[in-house]
């Protein structure tokens, strides 16, 4: 039987029907970065696809992040060559084909005395890295996306850029070039609107619950609509288990013999109330050891990047985690313990608890450590297990991303494996070439300049910018009318957001929860909690679009509020009840 709509026919309600009474070639399970582009590669080969989530799109792992598109430099010190030239290209298909949520970013990596630690040392690995990476920017033909090449920096150039960071035989820093990731919730969702313009049915809050076998095959997937808590089966020839860290719980929940063992790294980063530079991250040494490095230049780095203009993001901080994936949290204990560890290895940074406005954390694939080990080993390869191979049931695959930069590549691999599995004639992968959602830009320069031409002359410059690294291409859906008197009187409070916004992510976005729309499609929260005013200026205006009680509003807002510092897994589990 179709799916009633409770509120009209909405994207939401129309993907529903759809998982209800189609027949998948694909359905994809999970939500992140992973879900994502393998539910849009598989889309563009011409495939039936499904793709449902437990929570919101992008609110997992891929949205606390580090939010960089990482290059592969450490794998230097690995001599794994070819990990470092995939990392490398992964960053770059990003940056080309995600031009209005991705820029290169500079690393200032500080160098000592004249051993390993030189200026000179580091400049001879930056060579190196230029000689194995010198095709980065062959397909790119935008300027602001290619990444440029690298550099030293002298002793007073370094300091005059980040005065904190001077020590005993400082002889300036090594510049090299990652990708920073502007708004990862955005990321994901443009990714996953990329895949439902091609035809895939996709859902939030649809949460997996049980497999159906026939003949030792899957051939469905119990499911249930949380919002209004309606079970139904979504048929599929091949179903992919994309939930990344909650892959290994989510199998043993499944039972029928399926296992994944892999073990996670729990990896925290801070947002700070402070600004060291606004272009350029810079890396300071902590006192742990990375037991993979072949070459070691000294202990592992923390690094400081800027973030959303007047704060700082400092990362990472891990953890063998052992515990259930879905009981994720941040203990104080563990703030305060990366606090010692941020301030230990930069003393005159002296960053104070009070500073710390986020709290990101997200789990990871992860080496073979003790759980109290400290000089970790980190996850090398991006798994994909077929379960049929270890006893399990056909059509069943589960794929986790060894991290966010390497998604894309997840995407490619486990759709061709499904091909196969399908025995279908193999189609070619196009996502390192296709733009996402919003993404069809030639040059971002050009285009930001004539978008800010065609917006209301009442729409400042930052506004523009933002709306540009939001939507791209896609900013007139959201601003559909050119009225100044409209746009000034439509703005929420305490913010340079526009109401028009929150109405966009709820009618076009499968907005479903305050949370949605303040922490991923408007990422009011990415940096600090908002104040009550906006929080209620936003609940008032959602509230109206999808019918909520005052009671309902009221728990929405105190929803937010509980997110901070840390937005757990469980806290993120609504409430649909009016």
């Amino acid at each position: 039987m179709p799916l009633e709509p409770s509120l009209g026919d909405t994207p939401r309600t129309s993907s529903l029907n759809r998982l209800a009474n189609e027949t998948f070639d694909v359905l994809v399970i999970g939500g992140g970065i992973g879900a994502a582009c393998t539910a849009w590669d598989a889309a563009l080969r011409g495939l039936r696809v499904a793709l449902v989530e437990r929570l919101d799109f992008g609110s997992g792992a891929s949205a606390h992040s580090f939010k960089v598109l990482h290059g592969g430099i450490r794998y230097l010190q690995h001599l794994d060559i070819v990990r470092l030239r995939e990392s490398c290209r992964e960053r770059g298909a990003f940056l080309r084909i995600a031009p209005h949520l991705t820029r290169p970013l500079p690393f200032a990596v500080p160098t000592f005395g004249y051993a390993m630690q030189s200026r000179w040392v580091f400049g001879a690995a930056l060579a190196t890295l230029e000689t194995l990476t010198c095709d980065r920017n062959r397909a790119t033909r935008d300027p602001l996306r290619r990444v440029p090449k690298s550099y030293l920096l002298t002793r007073d150039e370094l300091l005059r850029r980040f005065e904190n960071v001077d020590g005993d035989g400082l002889t300036g820093a090594g510049v090299f070039f990652d990708g920073q990731i502007l708004n990862p919730p955005r990321a994901v969702l443009a990714v996953i609107r990329s895949a439902a313009s091609h035809g895939a049915a996709v859902a939030n809050y649809c949460e997996a619950q049980e497999m159906v076998v026939r003949d030792g095959r899957v051939v469905a997937m119990r499911a249930r609509d949380l919002i209004r808590g309606e079970v139904f089966d979504i048929r599929a020839r091949v179903i992919i288990n994309a939930t990344g860290p909650f892959a290994p719980s989510f199998v043993r929940r499944l039972g029928a013999g399926v296992q994944l063992n892999v073990p996670l790294s729990r990896d925290m980063a801070f947002v700070v109330r402070r600004v060291l530079d606004p272009e350029m991250a810079v890396g300071v040494q902590t006192r742990y050891r990375d037991p993979d490095a072949m070459l070691s230049r000294g202990n592992r780095h923390l690094f400081m990047a800027p973030w959303r203009g007047r704060y700082t993001l400092i990362g990472v901080n891990s953890r063998v985690y052992t515990e259930d994936a879905y009981d994720l949290h941040v203990t104080e204990g563990e703030i305060e313990g990366f606090l010692q560890e941020i301030n230990e290895a930069s003393p005159p940074l002296a960053v104070r608890r009070d500073e710390v406005t986020v709290v990101n954390a997200g789990l990871l694939p992860f080496g073979e450590n003790s759980p109290d080990q400290k000089d970790l080993s980190f996850g090398k390869r991006s798994q994909i297990i077929d379960h049929a191979s270890t006893g399990g049931p056909e059509g069943l695959v589960s794929a986790m991303s060894i991290r966010w930069t390497m998604g894309r590549l997840l995407g490619e691999r486990v759709v061709d494996l499904a091909q196969q599995k399908l025995g279908i004639k193999a189609v070619p992968c196009s996502t390192t070439t296709t733009r996402v959602w919003g993404g069809d830009i030639e040059s971002v320069e050009g285009y930001a300049r004539e978008m800010r031409r065609l917006l209301p002359a009442a729409v400042s410059d930052a506004q523009a910018t933002r709306m540009f690294q939001h939507y791209g291409t896609k900013w007139s859906e959201v601003l559909a009318g050119d009225d100044r008197e409209v746009i000034q009187g439509d703005m929420i409070p305490a913010t340079d957001y526009f109401g028009a916004e929150v109405r966009y992510a709820v009618r076009n976005e499968m907005a479903s929860t305050l949370s949605d729309v303040v922490m991923r499609r408007l990422g009011l929260g990415s940096a600090e909690r908002p104040a009550d005013e906006t929080l209620a200026a936003c609940a008032s205006i959602a509230g109206d679009e999808l019918g909520w009680s005052l009671a309902r509003r009221e728990r929405e807002i105190q929803s937010v509020r509980d997110s901070f510092p840390f937005a757990s897994p469980r806290s993120q589990y609504p409430r649909f009840d009016s």
